[in-house]
């Protein structure tokens, strides 16, 4: 396959992926920090055709195109490689494929899109090479410039596509634990009656431009850490509904694990309807690894003896009824407990 032909298959992706996600394109500019004049509303609700465009672009038969063609793809994916490099451990997604993309931008992104500009380099050589070989024609096959050649570039084209395929199938599939607790066989099924007590580390995070240990947060009040982003599609219906349960869990307090890199507040803009006295800052993600929150969105409960209390769990609709559960343990089971203690 021709370097043209596979990158015209990535851009068709892409465009119609973003055409039906429910995702306002706009919000993935604002998202990545995409730099002015380029995150105007008007060229957001655009980009999705221009991708298509480009896919037409990259396939159309006239060989004195093709150099602008490819500069263009090689272009716009040094680009999104920035993009990504630079809002990797922010837990925000890059929606580059749509709901497909709603995994938070890792080491697996980079290297995507790593294997994407190589490929658009490599369509930059064929179209480069066409037109120097076979002059100003018309020709639909750009192999044909490569001679007897043309089945080892043909087949490194096709390993690099495979290869950036499956890492964009190992995106749209949310990981699994990654066994911060391997003696708990199933996290997600934990409940509150009978829940496995894990000790969890004193890791650092930020509260009110200050670090402070995990330790301490937890030794006057038992806490329900949430890990949560407002990059995160999932995690919205959670933050939708942090005002219900804040305040609403009796003596348990609700925190939010958020990325922060340093003392600074966190800004409006990124912390979204989250708020702001919930959030604690989690440079490098290390105490949400500490406590076993390994994806968006998860929750764990942790007791004042600094051992875990319940989960933790992950999903969004399991993260709801893991709070639900505790509001209703805190506000009915708990209460009439120390009353018939106290009647006694």
């Amino acid at each position: 396959m021709p370097a043209l032909w596979a990158l015209a298959v990535i851009m068709l992706c892409s465009g119609v992926a973003t055409l039906r996600s429910r995702e306002d394109v706009g919000e993935t500019f604002r998202r990545l920090k995409v730099p002015r004049p380029f995150d105007a509303p008007a060229l957001a609700r655009a980009f999705p055709y221009l991708e298509l465009l480009l896919a037409v672009g990259l396939v159309q038969p006239f060989t004195v195109l093709r150099p602008f063609v490819g500069v263009a793809a090689v272009a716009l994916f040094v680009v999104f490689l920035l993009l990504v490099l630079r809002a990797k451990g922010d837990g925000v997604s890059c929606g580059c494929f749509g709901e497909a993309s709603a995994a938070p931008i890792s080491g697996t992104t980079v290297a995507r899109n790593i294997l994407f500009l190589a490929l658009a380099v490599m369509a930059l050589a064929e179209g480069v090479l066409t037109l120097v070989r076979l002059g100003g024609t018309v020709n639909w096959l750009p192999l044909d410039a490569f001679g007897p050649a043309a089945w080892a570039w043909a087949l490194v084209v096709v390993l690099l596509l495979a290869a950036a395929a499956l890492l964009v199938g190992r995106e749209s599939v949310p990981p699994a634990d990654d066994g911060a607790h391997p003696d708990r066989a199933h996290p997600d099924d934990a409940d509150l009656d009978d829940p496995p007590r894990l000790p969890f580390g004193d890791a650092v995070v930020i509260q009110d431009g200050h670090y402070v240990g995990l330790h301490q947060i937890v030794s006057q009040h038992a806490v329900v850490a949430l890990r949560l982003s407002t990059g995160c599609g999932s995690c919205s219906s959670v933050i939708a509904r942090l005002p219900e349960f804040q305040g609403a869990l009796g003596p348990v307090q609700l925190r939010v694990l958020m990325p922060q890199h340093s003392p600074e507040a966190l800004t409006p803009a990124s912390l979204g309807a989250i708020p702001p006295e919930l959030v604690l800052g989690d440079p490098g993600g290390m105490a949400a690894s500490a406590v076993g929150l390994t994806r968006f969105p998860m929750a764990v409960l942790l007791g004042t003896d600094r051992l875990t209390a319940g989960g933790p769990v992950g999903g969004a609709q399991d993260v709801l009824d893991f709070l639900e559960e505790i509001r209703d343990i805190m506000t009915t089971e708990l209460p009439a407990v120390d009353a018939a203690e106290a009647t006694a």
